[in-house]
């Protein structure tokens, strides 16, 4: 779940994977409204949706947070990132960033500019060289040593 914010820093708060699920169930158990209300709130005066938002907030995120996988879905959580970072990286006019991690040998990231038009970023690694994908086509091949020298150059 993303909070709304200023484009300078995103928040993500995580899936609340089980506190959803139950949403979603409610919806289903009935058509009635009213039904579906005073299901509501008996889960909320029993407490079951409570605890349940407690544990996603708690262990599920938590897991998630650092093992780097929903153990529900099996997916790698998306990483947000301040537009600032992306600025300082040589990227401009970022208004919101996020980062997914599929599998060991494949970042994407999701680049929304201010100006609302949207870019998907990819890394793929190779044995010793990663592709570089920008909207699917390829924008770069570098081996691992020239991403280490250039990482060590930017801090310097």
């Amino acid at each position: 779940m993303e909070l709304p914010c200023n484009s300078s820093k995103i928040i993500n708060i995580g899936k609340l994977f089980r506190a959803y699920s139950l949403t979603k169930w409610n919806m289903e158990v009935t058509k009635d409204r009213w039904g579906r209300e005073g299901i509501f709130l008996g889960l909320h005066l029993l407490g079951v949706s409570p605890i349940a938002a407690l544990v996603d907030l708690v262990g599920i995120n938590a897991i998630e947070f650092w093992t780097g996988t929903n153990p529900y879905t099996g997916k790698s959580p998306v990483v947000d990132m301040a537009a600032a970072e992306l600025e300082n990286a040589g990227v401009k006019n970022v208004a919101q960033a996020k980062i997914r991690f599929d599998g060991n040998d494949t970042v994407k990231m999701e680049v929304i500019y201010n100006d609302g038009h949207e870019e998907m970023i990819s890394a793929i690694r190779k044995e010793n060289t990663f592709d570089f994908y920008q909207d699917g086509n390829l924008i770069g091949t570098v081996t691992k040593e020239e991403l280490v020298a250039y990482s060590q150059q930017r801090k310097s």
